[in-house]
């Protein structure tokens, strides 16, 4: 299937996962299987519906990609965990219910290992009051990923347990997943506040903001929740250089003082630390979603060096996908094709297997091996102008070039990036 924006949709083509309306009547909007007419095209811009998937013949072994299940999955958590804990919000969460989310958890981790290659930025629903717990799981999913590339190097960052406690993924999403639930207890507009908007944007930081990290571990305090996952939800804006918080003296009855710094943050905490910002840059300052390079551009200002783990930081920047697998793309030449491998030394160059995009023409479309696959990583003379519909061209951004050794062993590598000023 291929990931196409409204602008790229043309009538004959056939719906490959269901339309789903998005807003305050979320909901099936074409079922897999319409083909398109014009009407529908019209009435999609009406209803805010900005891409679909689509059946294409050269694009079966992509199928895969839409990682629907996932969606839906994470959309029903969210509404879930809204209405046990911020309708209206409640203070407590219960061993018994700890227990039952968790193994919603498990379940979560199994899916998304399962399609690993595939993994990518959940789309939302804009549904205002469910921002604290679609962002919280998508952070997950983000979470999850960088995890699962780190996980040698997680290992190594937790000595005293053995390599498969170190590498327990489920504490690591589940603290991802609640680690702005104390947000739910506090006003919209802390809710939509993030500080990384206060670097990149100069927004001004809310009053009570600052208070979510503890009203957020007090609520799993008593859960019997592993201590790695509660910590996330405390110390998630602890940042590299020292410079985030809470303060820890008074947490820790004075044998901390300060914030806490570098490798005294727990790998945990490192992690959704990188996944919180990067989902919250893939909204705009009227809350519309963002295209992903935007967002992974943004990471890689060099104001936020100071906050992140470089290795960390690293491997979000290098390998998750700024042009997800199934999108279909436009390249500077006026082609369209389709994206089938990331490229981890320059994330904005992936491969894109060419297609044609007239469908009157897809009876006779050659299958995906006789298909051109063209990798921008060797055509320096090409680059991405759209994906799925968006305009992306100005927030192209080059990595330096890896060394032999970084090339073999991404977590023990450190980037400077490099942004240029025109695309």
């Amino acid at each position: 299937m291929l990931l196409c924006g409204l602008r790229d949709l043309r009538p004959g083509m056939i719906v490959g996962i269901p339309v789903m309306r998005v807003g305050a009547e979320a909901g099936e909007f074409l079922p897999a299987g319409t083909i398109l007419e014009e009407g529908h095209l019209g009435e999609m811009k009406d209803a805010g519906i900005a891409s679909a998937w689509i059946n294409h013949p050269a694009t079966a072994d992509l199928d895969e990609a839409p990682l629907w299940g996932l969606d839906q999955t994470l959309h029903d958590l969210a509404h879930r965990l809204h209405g046990d804990f911020a309708e209206p919000f409640n203070p407590r969460m219960t061993a018994t219910q700890a227990l039952d989310i968790r193994a919603e958890i498990i379940s979560l981790v199994c899916e998304i290992v399962s399609q690993r290659r595939f993994v990518r930025p959940v789309g939302r629903r804009l549904e205002p009051r469910y921002r604290v717990f679609e962002h919280s799981l998508n952070v997950a999913v983000l979470s999850l990923f960088i995890g699962m590339e780190l996980e040698a190097y997680i290992v190594r960052e937790r000595p005293r347990l053995t390599a498969s406690e170190a590498r327990d993924m489920v504490s690591l999403a589940f603290g991802a997943a609640f680690h702005d639930l104390g947000k739910a207890g506090l006003p919209p507009c802390v809710q939509a506040h993030h500080s990384v908007y206060e670097v990149i944007r100069g927004a001004i930081q809310p009053a009570q903001y600052e208070e979510h990290t503890a009203l957020g571990y007090d609520v799993l305090r008593d859960t019997g929740i592993a201590a790695s996952a509660r910590q996330v939800v405390m110390n998630h804006h602890q940042r590299f250089d020292g410079s985030g918080w809470p303060n820890m003296a008074p947490l820790t009855n004075g044998r901390h003082r300060g914030p806490q710094a570098g490798h005294d943050i727990h790998i945990f905490s490192r992690i959704v630390s990188v996944a919180d910002a990067l989902d919250a840059l893939m909204m705009d300052e009227q809350g519309r979603p963002r295209p992903v390079v935007a967002a992974m551009r943004d990471l890689a200002d060099e104001r936020l060096e100071p906050w992140f783990d470089p290795v960390v930081r690293e491997i979000a920047l290098r390998r998750l996908p700024v042009f997800p697998i199934g999108s279909l793309v436009r390249t500077s030449d006026g082609r369209y094709g389709a994206v089938v491998r990331r490229n981890s030394l320059q994330p904005c160059r992936p491969a894109i297997r060419m297609l044609d995009m007239d469908c009157r023409h897809w009876d006779i479309h050659p299958m995906a091996d006789r298909c051109e696959t063209v990798d921008l990583a060797y055509r320096l003379d090409l680059h991405v102008v759209r994906c799925a519909g968006e305009h992306v061209e100005h927030y192209l951004f080059d990595l330096p070039s890896a060394s032999p050794k970084q090339r073999g062993s991404d977590a023990d590598s450190r980037i400077g990036v490099h942004i240029p000023q025109t695309a």
